[in-house]
């Protein structure tokens, strides 16, 4: 069963993009931090939190304002 292309992580309210070159905000290749939880503690002792692509899904799935979205390529167009 495929995924929706809507309902993946870089339409998502809890998801933040980290600028990546060749990349835009939307897109499958983008990376990103789902901070849907608190940091999670790693196996060397420091909390972070999980890192995905944006074509990556979970079941927390929340949609993103229009004020986020623009804010993220304000971002993009800085770097």
């Amino acid at each position: 069963m495929a995924v929706s292309a809507k309902f993946v992580c870089s339409s998502c309210r809890w998801w933040q993009y980290h600028a990546t070159e060749g990349a835009e905000p939307d897109s499958e290749r983008a990376v990103g931090y789902c901070r849907r939880f608190p940091p999670e503690r790693r196996e060397n002792g420091v909390g972070a939190w999980p890192i995905t692509f944006g074509g990556d899904w979970c079941g927390e799935y929340a949609e993103k304002s229009e004020a986020a979205r623009q804010t993220a390529r304000s971002a993009t167009a800085a770097h």
